[in-house]
């Protein structure tokens, strides 16, 4: 996903009309969107805090390495869900577009 945005955003930077249009300026947002809702996902477990609350009495064990601490895990859902809701509210504004163009 993020090598396919990337791609686009290469694309629309290559093209002659860059974002002078409507549609290369929306497609262009949904895939910085993508990109940061994409990395925030590949992160996977590696910002989850190293010691998590309740982990052992819980009997809950994450698999993987754990690098962060709270804001880290906080920073990872924010983008997350920012760049999930950004792309969607995007891609909902490219379908407008397509239906009133």
């Amino acid at each position: 996903s993020m090598i396919s945005s990337s791609v686009i955003m290469y694309l629309i930077f290559r093209s002659a009309q860059r974002l002078s249009t409507v549609y290369h300026g929306i497609m262009f947002c949904m895939s910085v969107f993508d990109i940061i809702g994409s990395f925030a996902l590949a992160l996977t477990f590696l910002p989850m805090p190293k010691e998590m609350p309740l982990e052992e009495e819980l009997g809950i064990s994450f698999p993987g390495s754990r690098y962060g601490n709270t804001f880290t895990c906080n920073l990872q859902g924010f983008s997350v869900m920012f760049g999930a809701s950004c792309m969607l509210g995007y891609n909902g504004a490219l379908c407008t577009y397509y239906a009133c163009a």
